[in-house]
């Protein structure tokens, strides 16, 4: 994977080049800072779903989250954040309709408490994911659940105090690889073995037309992340969305 240099967006207006062919842009988002009026930047269903949150944290995550995915794939697209409209397949994958320009570019999104990621890219299936590490986990239970039986084997050679952090970054390669192929959870997960090296990495699965290209991810400390693209993939932008006028 060449990785290119970390950006940060000053101007949440400002249009976005569209990544080559065979390249991914990924957004990093903090959540604890939602774009302004980022309710406003929601369509109906969205709305309906944040107001259903029982929790004030879960609600402001969201609306952060899909604030700024509708800011940026707006930028790409040249529209409005709102004015933006959603499909979904089979197993609840979101892409862009609307425009026939608009769904060829390729999205996913993926949060974990305050810290949110966006992989965009022009034509390839992707898949991103982000795992905040709970050091209470991963149990027996879990584990077995997750993990093919050479992954546990992986897991019980390692030192204990490596298992969580060993463990979550693998977790967060296995539901990249879901979303890539746009099954989510409907795939079990023991059926994707990708081991607990994490290196970047061709994965066959039966219930893929390619190979699909995982690679671990830069994360923000205490989350483990990882990409997955249908048929592989070059570069790999890494950004960094901001409020205008901030410095860090």
């Amino acid at each position: 994977m060449r990785l290119g240099t970390a950006s940060r967006s000053r101007d949440p207006a400002a249009p976005l080049e569209r990544p080559q062919p065979s390249d991914v842009h990924i957004w990093e988002l903090d959540l604890r800072r939602p774009p302004a009026h980022a309710l406003d930047l929601l369509d109906a269903a969205e709305q309906e779903r944040a107001r259903r949150f029982v929790f004030a944290i879960d609600q402001t995550r969201y609306i952060a989250a899909h604030g700024w995915m509708r800011q940026i794939l707006g930028r790409y697209l040249g529209r409005a954040p709102q004015d933006l409209q959603f499909t979904f397949g089979l197993h609840g994958k979101p892409a862009l309709s609307g425009r026939r320009n608009d769904a060829s570019l390729c999205f996913n999104l993926s949060h974990s408490l305050d810290k949110a990621l966006l992989a965009v890219s022009n034509g390839l299936p992707v898949g991103v994911d982000i795992e905040a590490i709970r050091p209470d986990l991963p149990d027996s239970v879990l584990a077995a659940g997750v993990l093919t039986p050479g992954e546990l084997d992986e897991l019980a050679q390692l030192p204990p105090k490596q298992q969580t952090d060993v463990f979550f970054a693998c977790w967060a390669r296995k539901e990249a690889c879901m979303k890539a192929l746009g099954l989510g959870l409907a795939l079990e997960p023991r059926s994707l073995h990708v081991g607990m090296i994490p290196a970047r990495q061709r994965v066959l699965s039966d219930h893929a037309p390619d190979y699909i290209d995982l690679s671990p991810l830069p994360s923000p400390s205490g989350h483990a992340a990882a990409l997955a693209v249908l048929g592989g993939f070059g570069k790999m932008l890494y950004r960094q969305a901001s409020l205008p006028g901030r410095s860090d």
